[in-house]
């Protein structure tokens, strides 16, 4: 009886020791995968995004203006212009359960830059760009291992793509079949002509 007692404690004192490790093991396994699921999502999604921002390229002037201290008190915000929100929606259609706040997830469209590498004035059918597009999003982790080794913010993942442009934002649906606008002026007339909002008497 006490020898059957003994190695049921012995028994119990081995699981104790081995358990955390195999948590940790498991854990790692379910995170590595989290983060190979998380890197080809957010690398599609970017993908996506330039193949429209190289149809729909939004104006430097209008993406300055977002960070000017000087902007017009109108401003509508940067995801307002028709061009920037199309390639935001295009990555977000590619988004599933990280991107758009689910699972305590960042929103892509914070951890979005679209930029002109070479300035933009290369906005032309001449120089054709590039543009580019690039993320910084942060990824939570879905087990505890990440607390557990000091990365309660999770890893932030970076990833980058650049494309040619192949047009300037034409838009034959419109009545001046233009979709981009410089700035907020430029926004405000083609809401109007489009019908979206009324004239200012």
């Amino acid at each position: 009886m006490r020898r059957q007692q003994k190695k049921q404690g012995q028994s119990l004192v081995e699981m104790a020791l081995v358990l955390p490790i195999l948590l940790v093991v498991m854990f790692g396994i379910i995170e590595f995968g989290w983060l190979v699921f998380a890197y080809s999502t957010l690398s599609q999604s970017v993908r996506n995004g330039a193949e429209v921002a190289a149809q729909l390229p939004p104006y430097e002037e209008w993406m300055d203006l977002a960070i000017s201290p000087n902007r017009p008190e109108d401003y509508p915000g940067i995801d307002r212009d028709d061009c920037y929100n199309a390639v935001l929606q295009a990555m977000r259609s590619q988004l599933t359960i990280i991107g758009d706040g689910a699972n305590n997830q960042t929103d892509i469209g914070s951890a979005v830059t679209i930029s002109y590498p070479f300035g933009g004035d290369t906005r032309n059918l001449d120089d054709r760009g590039p543009i580019e597009i690039s993320v910084a999003y942060p990824v939570n982790g879905i087990t505890p291992l990440f607390a557990l080794v000091g990365m309660e913010e999770g890893v932030t993942m970076r990833v980058t793509q650049r494309r040619s442009l192949e047009n300037l934002g034409r838009d034959p649906t419109r009545p001046q079949g233009v979709a981009c606008a410089r700035d907020v002026a430029e926004w405000q007339e083609l809401r109007r002509s489009s019908g979206e909002e009324e004239p200012t008497p």
